[in-house]
């Protein structure tokens, strides 16, 4: 896969099976930082029966064995407050192609247009990987959640575009 050779583009409501799939592909070690008990599965697969209405969804669809895939998943939610929580998983095939650091990209222009004030995320403290990710794309570590995990947000001063 070269670079841009995938597009970020909304989830569709003819996303589902693709998007079941993504899940159900995901390794142990993705599923263990990503997708504990299922939560975020659960988040997401509830777009597809009610719209999930504070949230914002979108995918990263690239192709693999000639086929279209989703290679990522990005979404926020709290889409109505100052400051916005985001999700984020790389397919763990698309790994280690600076695919998250494309998501959060689009996710920080998309969060600048709207004028939020910035992003909120977790992280499980053993995700070394996420973790150099978030602080290269300029997120500050401020804690740890009652689970432990690492809390990590970025600014985005008012007005700045």
């Amino acid at each position: 896969m070269q670079q841009n050779d995938f597009i970020i583009r909304p989830l569709q409501q003819n996303d589902k099976e693709q998007m079941q799939k993504f899940f159900d592909d995901m390794g142990e070690e993705s599923a263990s930082f990503f997708n504990v008990n299922h939560g975020n599965e659960k988040r997401t697969m509830e777009f597809f029966i009610n719209g999930k209405k504070d949230h914002l969804f979108w995918v990263l669809q690239a192709t693999e064995n000639n086929q279209p895939v989703i290679a990522g998943l990005v979404f926020i939610w709290g889409k109505d407050t100052s400051v916005v929580w985001l999700g984020i998983a790389i397919r763990d095939s698309f790994q280690g192609k600076h695919l998250g650091q494309e998501l959060l990209s689009f996710v920080f222009d998309y969060c600048k247009e709207h004028d939020h004030g910035g992003i909120l995320l977790s992280t499980a403290a053993t995700n070394h990987r996420a973790q150099k990710l978030y602080e290269r794309c300029g997120f500050e570590k401020i804690g740890k959640s009652p689970t432990e995990e690492l809390l990590y947000i970025k600014r985005f001063p008012r007005g700045e575009q």
